[in-house]
C-alpha cells in the first residue's frame, strides 16, 4: 500500500500524521505525489510514520519499486 493509502486507512489528514509522527509535512507530501520515494526517506523517519500508522517500516515500501 502506498503512504496516501495507508494514511486514508487510518482516518488521518497529512497534517494530523505530520504532528503524530513529527514528520514535515513537506516530505509527506513529496512522498504522495511521488516526487521522492519512500526508499529515499531516512529510517528514522520511515519508523515514525510506521509508528504512527501502526504498520511495519516494510508496509511502507511499495517492492515493485525495488530492483
Amino acid at each position: 500500500m502506498s503512504l496516501r493509502e495507508l494514511r486514508l486507512k487510518a482516518g488521518l489528514t497529512q497534517k494530523e500524521l505530520s504532528l503524530k509522527s513529527g514528520v514535515n509535512i513537506r516530505q509527506i507530501q513529496r512522498v504522495e505525489l511521488g516526487t521522492s520515494r519512500m526508499e529515499n526517506v531516512t529510517l528514522v523517519n520511515a519508523k515514525r510514520l510506521s509508528d504512527a500508522l501502526g504498520v511495519k517500516i516494510e508496509d511502507l515500501i511499495d517492492e515493485k519499486a525495488l530492483p
